[in-house]
């Protein structure tokens, strides 16, 4: 606006100041009548309009608005004007261009001489510190989760491999009393023991490097052709060790040939995670079988046992990172819970989804399902989805 440069009576000089001092404040100020139209704006106002002092003059700029906002806007208008209380709030507004605006706003009501009625309203454009406090959550949120990570990494290191560990120490040195007796039915016991720890540690440390890869967005992720029959085939050759320990049967029933774009594998390490689960969870002389479908978008992988299955209590905290569900299984094996953990954020990071449906003492389905093409590199970061 220009301003007149030499007022010539007193009533052109009240008005050159007022409008000088109003220009000169930061917030946005505009002064409306009894009928909600504009008598006074000054420069921060127009500017965050997006509209010059003339259009707005004389105005109520219902039209500026959306029909919510204005509601909204007049709604307060005329209480502060019918009862003279102060309003503070914060509210939204949609300016021009469609980009919505978070406004910290004052009114008040002035009556001048003649006994009319003003609504005087002293805007601040709080969208900055708004978003900054959102970012400030998000970055709060992030950081909590950050240290219940660690916090449950650290108790795994501290418990659950120092256990097993511990026992290989112990069997040896009762395999080493056994030799010397030239016991061979109890070495061999003995052995069987060993190899069985050892291998249960072998893949809890491997699923632990894994995740922290993961973490740290250094697991790398290759966009391939995957030939599914083969990968679960080739995993449970490799389950089949621990599986033969408790008499567990294994079954695969290939279907016809499936195809996915995506990693063979991140897709064994959840396969291998779900079937060593349900072997820990499954009674002696039991049976695990794996079951692969397609639909025209997506796979869907059942890990499908005979176990003693679950509460809805437990099930619903299977995938949580943040919940020990650490159980001991029906040979008494000790674990973590930290495959299912790994599960679900490598199903979900192939873009898929991880549940389980399960009856207490009578087994458990654990399903996942990922696109049968995925060219897209999944965002293995510390930054959750």
């Amino acid at each position: 606006m220009s301003l007149p440069t030499s007022p010539n009576n007193h009533l052109d000089k009240d008005n050159f100041y007022t409008q000088t001092v109003l220009n000169n404040m930061g917030d946005s100020v505009f002064v409306k009548d009894a009928e909600s139209k504009m008598v006074l704006v000054n420069d921060a106002f127009c500017k965050m309009m997006g509209l010059p002092r003339e259009e707005m003059i004389g105005k109520t700029l219902a039209e500026e608005v959306t029909p919510e906002e204005r509601e909204s806007f007049l709604k307060i208008d005329w209480q502060v004007l019918a009862d003279g209380i102060e309003n503070i709030n914060e509210e939204e507004m949609t300016v021009r261009g469609g980009e919505t605006h978070i406004l910290s706003t004052r009114k008040s009501r002035f009556i001048d001489e003649n006994g009319d009625k003003f609504l005087i309203c002293v805007v601040r454009d709080i969208t900055d510190q708004k978003k900054a406090e959102e970012n400030l959550h998000e970055s709060e949120t992030q950081l909590k989760e950050v240290l219940a990570t660690k916090d449950r990494l650290l108790s795994i290191i501290a418990h659950d491999l120092r256990s097993p560990f511990n026992n290989i120490t112990l069997l040896s040195d009762l395999l080493g009393d056994s030799v010397k007796r030239n016991d061979v039915g109890q070495s061999e016991e003995y052995l069987e023991l060993i190899n069985k720890t050892t291998q249960n540690t072998l893949t809890l440390l491997d699923n632990l490097l894994n995740w922290s890869k993961s973490q740290t967005g250094q697991l790398d992720f290759k966009s391939e052709k995957v030939d599914v029959n083969k990968v679960v085939s080739q995993t449970l050759e490799l389950s089949k060790a621990i599986a033969r320990t408790k008499n567990i049967e294994l079954n695969y029933v290939e279907s016809d040939t499936i195809q996915v774009c995506s990693d063979h594998k991140i897709i064994k390490t959840i396969i291998r995670n779900l079937v060593s689960n349900s072997i820990k969870f499954t009674k002696p002389g039991g049976s695990i079988n794996v079951l692969t479908t397609q639909n025209e978008t997506h796979l869907e992988v059942t890990v499908s046992d005979n176990g003693v299955g679950m509460s809805p209590d437990i099930c619903d905290k299977l995938f949580c990172v943040n919940t020990n569900m650490a159980r001991v299984g029906t040979a008494s094996e000790k674990g973590s819970g930290f495959g299912l953990v790994l599960c679900k954020e490598f199903v979900e990071k192939l873009g898929g989804e991880i549940w389980a449906e399960s009856t207490l003492d009578k087994g458990s389905d654990f399903k996942f399902t990922i696109p049968l093409n995925n060219n897209t590199k999944p965002n293995f970061n510390l930054a959750r989805n």
